[in-house]
């Protein structure tokens, strides 16, 4: 199971940065996971003004586990 992860960085400052956790996950495929990072990747911009993505990753989760 992997869990989404986007890092979301200050445009005017970018050592302002804050890791965005996925809450539809977690997700049995890589490549849907991969899908939702973009996906969150491409609303940034509404939801939080002035911030950009910055980085990506899917987070391979132990078994047993739902989140990081």
């Amino acid at each position: 199971m992997f869990q989404a992860i986007v890092l979301v960085c200050a445009i005017f400052d970018p050592t302002n940065c804050i890791q965005l956790e996925d809450q539809r996950g977690p997700y049995k495929i890589l490549r849907n996971c991969e899908n939702r990072c973009f996906e969150i990747s491409q609303h940034v911009h509404t939801y939080m003004p002035g911030f950009k993505p910055v980085k990506w990753r899917c987070a391979k989760l132990k078994k047993g586990k739902l989140s990081i």
